[in-house]
């Protein structure tokens, strides 16, 4: 892979102008977004902010933090907000200067995307099949002072997590190697047991070499605000802090984040719907020669089809019933036979499965046997 421009899910604008949709009729499958949100509190406090847009957002973001620090019982120093996870990913890749950045694939394409453009040299790892599980062994074995290790838990595009107690020990191996690691917890919000999960104790430890970056994008629905936040020692966030665009995180995003944060309503409510759909959507497809599905612990799935050409004519298909998914050849170690699909509301999850089948029995005799 080069330095061509990542490629995403949620490229909703782009369909809904080629289909001559409006945004409504789109039922997006292709972006890992809480059917949930936005949260009514986070809607109504985004009314009331509109009068202040006249003015420079808070470049301290302190309200924000304060909310963040507070919620994970952490100082504020500790804390970075940024304009997504991918700002604080390009920002720790920026500030580390790593000699290498080990990226354990396949994995979000940003990660790369931030290396090449800090002209870093980039080592690609494998997670094992089928669990996708993280060598470390090979890390710590191969990795060296000034190397940098980027990984997610949960894992995307899988939907896997691996608990703290699996992941502690090469973290302190690693950082007694001298080498940093970068671990994403984008989905974590989406877990039931997120102390059980988060590595945010080690991000806290001097020294450690442990930064752990979050996304709120997600959680709370606000793609089109942008807001994201890291945790790490307080020295490194001090460094990040001087690298950084100083307005890069709007007003609305930090009132968003701060009043969402807050919601333990939407929060219960989110952790509700998605074990209720989680296993609504594992009853409803099943098993099949078709394809496989791999198990998911939060609120998006991957799955494999038979080959790549009924994975390729199916999205095409899905696509024109105004239906988006997120094929998967651009992840290194999947290919076109992959998706990743968004686990969204009873009624797209069904319409979702139902077009599927439908395509199948309407083309399926045109299309390869399996």
């Amino acid at each position: 892979m080069d330095g061509k421009p990542a490629v995403h899910g949620g490229q909703i604008h782009r369909a809904a102008r080629d289909l001559g949709l409006p945004l409504t009729h789109i039922l997006d499958f292709s972006a890992n977004i809480n059917p949930l949100g936005p949260p009514e509190t986070v809607r109504r406090a985004l009314v009331q902010a509109l009068d202040d847009i006249c003015f420079y957002p808070d470049a301290t973001q302190a309200e924000a933090k304060c909310v963040i620090a507070d919620r994970y019982q952490v100082p504020e120093a500790n804390v970075l907000i940024s304009n997504g996870a991918t700002e604080a990913i390009d920002l720790v890749l920026r500030a580390w200067n790593p000699t290498r950045v080990w990226i354990l694939e396949p994995a979000f394409s940003e990660y790369r995307a931030a290396a090449l453009r800090n002209r870093l040299a980039v080592v690609s790892v494998s997670l094992a099949s089928p669990d996708f599980t993280a060598p470390w062994d090979r890390l710590i074995e191969e990795a060296r002072p000034g190397d940098c290790v980027i990984w997610n838990n949960p894992h995307n595009p899988s939907g896997r997590h691996v608990r703290r107690s699996g992941f502690a020990a090469p973290l302190q191996a690693l950082a007694e190697r001298g080498v940093a690691v970068l671990i994403d917890e984008s989905f974590m919000d989406f877990l039931p047991d997120e102390a059980e999960n988060t590595a945010v104790s080690e991000a806290l430890q001097p020294g450690s070499g442990v930064v752990v970056v979050r996304s709120l994008t997600k959680f709370l629905a606000i793609p089109g605000l942008r807001l994201g936040y890291a945790i790490a020692d307080r020295s490194w966030v001090e460094h990040l802090d001087r690298v950084r665009d100083r307005w890069s995180v709007s007003h609305l995003a930090q009132v968003a984040g701060a009043v969402g944060l807050q919601d333990q309503a939407f929060r219960d409510d989110t952790a509700n719907w998605l074990r209720r759909e989680q296993q609504r959507v594992d009853a409803v497809w099943g098993p099949s020669a078709l394809y496989q599905r791999h198990p998911t612990s939060v609120n998006f799935f991957l799955m494999r089809w038979a080959d790549d050409e009924r994975s390729r004519l199916l999205s095409q298909a899905l696509f024109h019933r105004g239906i988006l998914v997120r094929l998967c050849q651009d992840f290194s170690g999947l290919g076109l036979a992959y998706w990743r699909v968004a686990i969204r509301s009873q009624a797209e999850n069904d319409a979702f499965h139902s077009a599927v089948q439908e395509i199948l029995q309407e083309e399926g005799e045109r299309w390869p046997k399996v």
